[in-house]
């Protein structure tokens, strides 16, 4: 068996949406329901281990998908940040 993530599983993870902007013909940009692992790295959460405050805000984010809020919706990277 394989044991790593590939590029493709990691985003299939996040929920990553390719949403057509409308210009420069085929452009996309990228709308995900839980952070990229390139906005994970490097910010305040990435501990190198699932902490109380992780679990924390991932509690939260869930919440808000569930019930449908609006700060629930996919988020592109620069709205992650």
């Amino acid at each position: 068996w394989d044991n790593e993530l590939t590029e493709d599983d990691m985003l299939v993870i996040c929920g990553v949406y390719k949403i057509f902007t409308g210009t420069h013909g085929d452009q996309t940009s990228d709308s995900s329901w839980w952070p990229k692992p390139s906005t994970w790295q490097g910010s305040s959460m990435d501990m190198g281990y699932w902490s109380p405050q992780c679990e924390e805000w991932y509690q939260h984010r869930r919440a808000l998908i569930m019930s449908g809020d609006v700060g629930g919706t996919p988020k592109t990277a620069q709205r992650w940040r």
